[in-house]
């Protein structure tokens, strides 16, 4: 029986990762299909400087306050006075392990780390994940559909709709699980009666556990004031892939088309795709560029660019953390 779960994670795993391979690799392929690299390189060489060291100072501010508001979550849900300091490392290190391994390797680094570091339950740790994940869903889709209302969109209307009404979809989806998520999983385990079907079964537990986390957070105050922080977050770390835009000498009166490829390359980045959403991310944020009449070269330069700087700094720190991060002791906890 043992033998046959292990085969069973073996096999569940070999194909999580050849699905990420080759959709990833597929991503590429579209991405490059119609774009020469010769005019994607020229434009890379003439970018500017600053406007790039804005976009890396706003990523380092980005992850500090993402590092804070993930303190904040497992305070909250572990109902333990932990230090801020000794968290911050491993949580920014653990973003960089899944930068460059598959199957989001440093999920898993984050919810071993914290849980025997400051002797949290598993689960507890894997709660605040989820609930991190569910804020930065829904922020983000309100970035997208701001970006979506005000930008001038050069395609059709009838192209547009299915993108406004997949946005509207999630943002209602991702305001209830934060606001009522009792009720919602109520009401959607009432609505499955009577279906066998796997996936759906699924989708309820998986709802049911993100309830589950919602609700260790605490009243609906203290999940406003989350949201308004994620929403900062975000905001910051959009200036990445706007300071791409202005670095290769793009209009400062366009920043709303930017600022709408960073909001879909990041969904995006839900597809499953290569390490570090090589792929996807530059997907994505070309067709949300195209939407907008930016040329191919261009947008590819911009995202490419972005994509870099949204990269490098964390795998970076991960692999450096590992390798030459102290172990520490175990936290004391009150």
């Amino acid at each position: 029986m043992v033998d046959g779960r292990q085969r069973q994670r073996r096999t569940a795993t070999a194909l999580r990762v050849g699905l990420g391979l080759v959709a990833g690799i597929s991503f590429v392929i579209l991405v490059m299909r119609d774009v020469h690299l010769a005019q994607v390189t020229a434009l890379l060489h003439e970018a500017k400087l600053l406007p790039l060291l804005v976009a890396i100072f706003a990523f380092v501010a980005d992850f500090l306050l993402r590092a804070v508001r993930f303190w904040i979550m497992l305070r909250q849900t572990s109902d333990r006075d932990l230090p801020l300091g000794p968290t911050v490392g491993p949580f920014i290190a653990s973003f960089g392990i899944s930068d460059v391994l598959p199957l989001r390797l440093g999920d898993g680094f984050r919810v071993v780390w914290f849980s025997r570091q400051f002797n949290i339950s598993a689960g507890t740790v894997i709660g605040t994940m989820i609930v991190e994940r569910i804020l930065d869903l829904v922020t983000i889709v309100i970035l997208g559909a701001v970006a979506l209302a005000l930008v001038e969109a050069s395609t059709k209307a009838e192209l547009l709709l299915p993108l406004q009404l997949s946005l509207f979809v999630a943002l209602v989806g991702g305001l209830s699980i934060l606001f009522v998520p009792a009720l919602l999983a109520r009401l959607i385990e009432r609505l499955s009666r009577g279906v066998s079907s796997a996936l759906v079964t699924m989708f309820v537990s998986a709802l049911k556990s993100a309830s589950a986390a919602m609700v260790q957070v605490g009243s609906w105050r203290k999940v406003v004031k989350l949201t308004a922080m994620s929403l900062a977050l975000w905001v910051l770390e959009s200036i990445v892939l706007l300071g791409a835009w202005m670095s290769l000498g793009q209009p400062a009166e366009d920043l709303l088309k930017p600022f709408l490829a960073f909001a879909f390359s990041t969904l995006g980045t839900l597809v499953p795709s290569l390490p570090g959403h090589f792929g996807a991310f530059e997907f994505f944020g070309l067709q949300a560029f195209a939407l907008v009449g930016v040329d191919a070269p261009t947008a590819l330069a911009v995202v490419l660019l972005a994509h870099l700087i949204l990269w490098a700094p964390t795998a970076l720190f991960g692999v450096g953390w590992l390798l030459f991060a102290a172990p520490e002791k175990p936290q004391p906890v009150a």
